[in-house]
């Protein structure tokens, strides 16, 4: 039976990005199916642990140190790479055998090529974003972005296959990295549908004092969860909301998430006078997220990039309408009226489309039911790991 390395950057609950999201719903699920060893680095000087995972599965914790953002994230990324490579050499020397290799992100791209070239390992790299497209191809003349771009571009040259998360990421992939496009599959993120469901239906009663947590009887719910950075939009969202309060002056905003432009929307917020109508909650659990979803009026996600957005599949599970920015993995996420409202990043066309769903409760909740239909019977992490362990099986006789 084949054995299978997989090395991540994140796998910890903690974490509100995408990435950390998508290798949560697929070890699992590969470690039902094969053998998987998952590499992850465990911070705050817990020390090395190991668990089991799924199956057939473990997860490796490794002690490392967590990288900091500032303009020597990538050395520090490197020497997180390095405490885990050095864990993994010590098993493949004391005999542990990999017939395939699965990266994700230049993040765990170091530790990655290094254990390609030293064994010979197949190497199939996730690609989740490009620093090209986090800057809008504006990465010249900053060294830590020019950095980062050439470590992508290394990668993608390396690995024997490329997964992207969408079209449009494996046009950017093809563009910004110059990947050879026969060797890039794409497979779309999945979401814990049936988990959530059964969570729902568990709390169904309790769902009307969770609403009120949050707001009031009468006020419309907007709900935003995400990391708190530029390319999220979430200053764009805020800056909706004078428009949307003239209609509806009781409308609440719920920001959750972290990042480094939590300040500049703290400081937005308070400029324009909102602070009784908005509100940044800052990290909450996947279970919080999932019942603001189930009581919110509407969630918005109006990102300036976006390579896939399994965010607005996650509220879509949920039944949450949802509202999404009409850029990369939401154009294709999303059908735009069927599913959901896709809106350019302006933030009168934000207060329009919500005002909209607002004033439309019914039609909005069609559009609610016939996404949570689409996540059903197409966005499921079993039929991802399936397909992934097809691209798997390329390189695996």
């Amino acid at each position: 039976m084949h054995r299978y390395l997989m090395i991540s950057p994140e796998y910890n609950l903690q974490r509100v990005g995408g990435l950390g999201v998508h290798v949560q719903g697929l070890a699992p699920r590969l470690s039902e199916r094969v053998l998987l060893d998952l590499f992850v680095p465990r911070y705050q000087g817990l020390g090395d642990y190991c668990e089991p995972l799924g199956q057939y599965g473990a997860v490796y914790r490794v002690d490392a140190t967590e990288p900091k953002t500032g303009e020597e994230f990538d050395l520090q990324v490197w020497r997180m790479n390095d405490q885990l490579n050095s864990v993994i050499t010590r098993h493949i020397t004391s005999g542990r055998r990999f017939s395939l290799m699965h990266a994700h992100d230049w993040l765990s791209g170091y530790v990655a090529n290094d254990l390609h070239q030293r064994y010979g390992i197949p190497m199939v790299v996730t690609i989740h974003a490009t620093e090209m497209g986090r800057r809008r191809g504006n990465v010249w003349g900053h060294p830590l972005s020019e950095r980062i771009h050439l470590a992508e571009q290394y990668l993608a040259r390396e690995a024997d296959l490329i997964i992207a998360c969408s079209e449009f990421m494996r046009s950017e992939i093809i563009e910004a990295l110059h990947a050879p496009p026969e060797k890039i599959r794409v497979i779309p993120n999945g979401v814990e549908y049936e988990r959530l469901i059964i969570h729902l239906r568990d709390h169904l009663e309790a769902l009307p004092y969770i609403r009120r947590r949050w707001a009031g009887p009468d006020d419309p719910l907007i709900f935003f969860v995400g990391r708190l950075e530029w390319e999220k939009g979430p200053d764009l969202l805020v800056e909706a909301m004078p428009r949307v309060l003239e209609d509806f002056p009781n409308a609440k905003l719920i920001l959750a998430g972290k990042g480094s432009y939590t300040d500049q929307i703290v400081e937005l917020i308070h400029r324009l006078g909102l602070e009784d109508r908005v509100q940044v909650v800052g990290f909450i659990s996947d279970q919080t997220r999932n019942e603001i979803y189930a009581v919110a009026d509407v969630a918005v996600f109006p990102s300036r990039y976006e390579p896939f957005g399994i965010v607005a599949l996650e509220a879509m599970a949920a039944g949450a309408p949802v509202i999404v920015g009409d850029v990369g993995g939401f154009s294709e996420v999303v059908e735009h009226g069927v599913t959901g409202l896709r809106v350019p990043n302006d933030p009168q066309a934000i207060a329009h489309a919500i005002l909209h769903t607002l004033r439309h409760p019914d039609l909005a909740s069609e559009r609610a039911h016939r996404a949570q239909e689409v996540v059903r019977t197409q966005y499921s992490w079993e039929a991802i790991a399936d397909r992934v362990l097809e691209t798997y099986r390329e390189l695996v006789s």
